[in-house]
């Protein structure tokens, strides 16, 4: 029986968590020491002390006996619970070894079922048809060595590009994160200069997220003022762009022509000056055509309402008369596609100070509206107050109408003065002032050309000249030319001063101040009273010889010639032909003409000679 291998079916005792609790080990300290009431401190420390000296106590007799007692009990206990685990055991192993009986059975039941079938249980037979499950026998497969290296190898590999992968993804995106600094810096950099450049930077109305920058006039036309409102955006580099919206045509500029026959003979500059490296210069251009546009607007108003001025509008181009053979015309041009002619600053010089006369005219037109907007406003009226035409159009057509008033008359006079000197005749012809010249100051304006508070005064007066003429017998004529296209005066008007030396003259009984409408009422009356008055310088010249005037009206002498013979004639005319004299001698009629387009020369017989040699003498 020694020899024989001894097996325990018992299980390991399990954990008891009874025996850790507090109250298990508060009643298992009673049952060995007694009350807490006999446990003192003192009895405490001689115990310890005790055991450090290997004096061990021993332990009474009744606790003896109630471990004996809790040992039987104890050992019970744990062996039901031995028994029962056994049979738990015994029962999985049943378990195990039937299910494992079906499968072989189920197994063979492809091969021999006959066989199969007595070994296969009640329930498989009912649930799983014979035949259902089969095996095959197969060469199992050991991993070589090398591929579980390289697996590891390729582990270690998708984990360093995982990390490789995520180290670029912060380095690019600190690096587009100091890209995206630097265009902020850039961008805010330029909005700050702009700021202290004076332009007036603020949100938009319309997206308070976006910056805006307004260029445009606030008197503007509404369409006009609204347009000057940009947004500032940020391009690719960082650099601010002018966000102008779909309204945005392009640079314009407004060109100013002298068109003849066709023939451009000159035009005033299109193209800015400078370039578009700063902002400040892109929002001056873009001020400028902003401010170019809304003038050709203001412009095709008010044409439509001065067809009486021959202004006309052909197609894109504002039309008006300049001088006799050619014209102005104004337009509308893109600077990007406009191509200049090449024509010299001399030529122009004219379309440029009426390019430049229009823009100072809207400046003013913008004061004005300004000027209107401080004051109370009118009361409140169920009739809509149409917006007025400014005037643009009228201070140019009123200058250049009394620049050729003005020309005309002095080449009249110029005329006039030819044909009167060749026949040994005064004639001076003098402009003592004209509102053209801004240096001379006239109406009390400043003399200093420079500002535009002078220029603009001055385009906007009326204008006057005044010109002195000295006749032959020191009579004296002053012309005043009045040009104005406001009211009361529509046009140019002409005023005549005559000063007379002569009192029993003619002359000295007309009107000393004459008005005159129109340049051929005062081209007649200018040659009648320079015909009497030349007839009254002969006179006086030939007083003795027997000569007289019969009407004082009339630029005619008469004398006796002897009781049968008729009375000889001298009568003297002036037309646009020059100089005529006409007489009756002795029954024989002739005349002399001395033309206005001729000048004196040797030889030419002067009014007295020319009488001389017709009647022999200056007198009977």
């Amino acid at each position: 029986m020694a020899d024989q291998l001894a097996l325990s079916l018992r299980a390991w005792p399990p954990d008891d968590k009874t025996t850790e609790s507090l109250p298990y080990l508060i009643a298992r300290i009673n049952e060995q020491r007694g009350s807490f009431r006999n446990i003192t401190e003192a009895s405490l420390e001689e115990e310890i002390q005790a055991t450090k000296a290997g004096e061990e106590e021993d332990p009474p007799a009744d606790n003896d006996a109630f471990q004996d007692s809790q040992d039987d009990k104890t050992k019970g206990d744990e062996l039901a619970v031995a028994r029962e685990d056994i049979i738990k055991r015994v029962a999985e192993a049943y378990n195990t070894s039937s299910q494992a009986l079906d499968l072989v059975s189920l197994l063979l039941t492809s091969h021999t079922p006959k066989v199969a079938e007595a070994t296969v249980s009640p329930y498989v037979k009912q649930t799983i048809p014979f035949g259902s499950l089969g095996a095959e026998i197969m060469q199992a497969t050991k991993e070589a060595e090398p591929e579980e290296t390289s697996n590891d190898l390729v582990g270690l590999g998708w984990r360093m590009r995982s990390l490789t992968r995520s180290a670029t993804s912060l380095l690019t995106s600190a690096a587009r994160l100091e890209q995206e600094m630097e265009r902020e810096s850039t961008y805010w950099q330029q909005v700050l200069e702009v700021k202290e450049a004076g332009w007036p930077v603020s949100r938009l109305p319309g997206d308070r997220q976006a910056l805006g920058v307004r260029f445009g006039f606030a008197e503007a036309h509404a369409e006009f003022r609204d347009r000057g409102l940009v947004a500032l955006r940020r391009d690719a580099d960082g650099n601010v762009e002018l966000d102008h919206g779909q309204r945005w045509r392009g640079e314009k500029r407004i060109r100013v022509r002298v068109v003849q026959d066709g023939r451009v003979l000159a035009e005033s500059p299109t193209r800015s000056m400078g370039d578009d490296k700063t902002l400040s210069q892109r929002l001056l251009r873009a001020r400028n055509s902003l401010f170019d546009e809304e003038l050709y607007h203001e412009l095709s108003r008010e044409a439509r309402n001065l067809v009486s001025q021959a202004v006309r509008c052909v197609g894109p181009n504002i039309c008006f008369p300049y001088d006799a053979d050619s014209q102005i015309e104004i337009s509308l041009v893109d600077v990007a596609m406009e191509e200049p002619l090449g024509v010299s600053s001399e030529d122009s010089t004219k379309p440029s100070a009426i390019a430049i006369s229009l823009r100072l005219l809207l400046s003013h037109a913008h004061n004005q509206n300004l000027q209107r907007r401080l004051q109370p406003p009118p009361p409140i009226t169920d009739t809509p107050t149409a917006r007025p035409f400014y005037s643009l159009l009228r201070p140019i057509l009123e200058i250049i109408q009394h620049q050729s008033m003005r020309k005309t008359v002095q080449a009249e006079f110029d005329a006039l003065k030819l044909a009167l000197s060749t026949a040994s005749l005064s004639f001076t012809p003098e402009e003592t002032s004209s509102s053209l010249d801004l240096n001379r100051g006239t109406n009390g304006f400043p003399t200093d050309p420079s500002t535009a508070k002078t220029l603009i005064n001055w385009l906007i007066q009326p204008h006057h000249s005044q010109m002195t003429l000295s006749l032959p017998n020191h009579t004296t004529l002053m012309l005043d030319i009045h040009t104005g296209f406001f009211p009361p005066t529509f046009g140019t008007s002409f005023q005549l001063i005559t000063a007379s030396s002569a009192p029993e003259s003619a002359i000295a009984d007309m009107p000393q101040v004459m008005q005159f409408s129109t340049i051929e009422k005062l081209r007649k009356h200018i040659w009648y009273v320079t015909s009497l008055d030349t007839i009254a310088a002969f006179q006086a010249t030939a007083s003795a010889s027997g000569w007289t005037q019969p009407s004082r009206y009339q630029a005619e002498l008469q004398r006796k010639n002897g009781a049968s013979r008729p009375r000889d004639r001298l009568s003297v005319n002036i037309d646009s032909d020059g100089l005529t004299a006409s007489w009756v001698c002795s029954g024989k009629t002739g005349s002399r003409v001395w033309k206005s387009d001729s000048r004196a020369e040797d030889g030419v017989l002067s009014l007295v000679e020319v009488v001389k040699d017709q009647f022999g003498r200056v007198g009977g």
